[in-house]
């Protein structure tokens, strides 16, 4: 029987953990990551991103051999591939969160807002030409302020600079996501509020990218950076 074995105390992980990136991203953002991700030198997140990248090309070449010398069924084989996931998920972790953290963060006018954020699938890998927009309680779309398209690294930004006229209250409202196709596949459970002279970054993890079908859901939404004001 093949054994795996990693003395690196620092890499150690539970093979049987399965979880998926868009599950770990959720309890590492929700435990407070994302909220002090402009007090994490990026640096310093940059090296743990590559040091952690450097050990699963490590894991990927010891599969390589032990799955050639023992088989994919061999426990051994299978304990070091749950391995290589779950080093995989938190990879993507450190990515995102070193995203977040050198996003800056722009200034609002006072009598206006500012919402920017992110759209990631579920290995947080981003989601270009998708299609974000406000919608009110009704869920129509509020016209007023257009919408913004995901660039390359799934990045966007709504401000009310769009509008017509100067902001004279606090935006509140639901944030949907379209496909390409146009069709939604991801809307809040609730409004949100940003107040005059704020900004607000959402980060949008897509656990799936099927087409809603009429009710709210389809996504795990972690709240990156409270409101600020200026």
């Amino acid at each position: 029987m093949a054994e795996a074995i990693d003395n690196d105390p620092t890499t150690q992980t539970d093979p049987t953990d399965t979880s998926d990136a868009a599950a770990t991203a959720s309890s590492i953002l929700q435990e407070g990551w994302a909220d002090d991700a402009d007090a994490l030198a990026t640096q310093t997140l940059t090296g743990l991103a590559q040091v952690r990248q450097a050990r699963i090309n490590q894991q990927q070449r010891q599969l390589a051999s032990l799955t050639a010398q023992y088989g994919p069924t061999d426990p051994g084989v299978t304990a070091l591939t749950a391995s290589i996931v779950a080093q995989n998920s938190f990879a993507a972790v450190l990515g995102a969160t070193r995203d977040i953290a050198t996003t800056a963060t722009p200034i609002a006018p006072a009598a206006g807002w500012i919402l920017q954020g992110c759209v990631r699938d579920d290995t947080l890998s981003p989601i270009p030409r998708f299609t974000v927009r406000l919608i009110d309680g009704t869920k129509s779309w509020i016209s007023a302020y257009g919408y913004a398209y995901t660039d390359a690294s799934g990045n966007f930004s709504l401000s009310s600079a769009s509008g017509q006229t100067p902001a004279t209250t606090p935006l509140t409202a639901y944030l949907e996501v379209l496909n390409e196709d146009a069709r939604p596949v991801f809307m809040d459970s609730a409004t949100f509020t940003i107040a005059l002279g704020g900004t607000l970054y959402r980060d949008i993890i897509l656990a799936s990218q099927t087409p809603l079908g009429g009710s709210p859901g389809g996504a795990t939404v972690s709240e990156a950076g409270a409101t600020t004001t200026t």
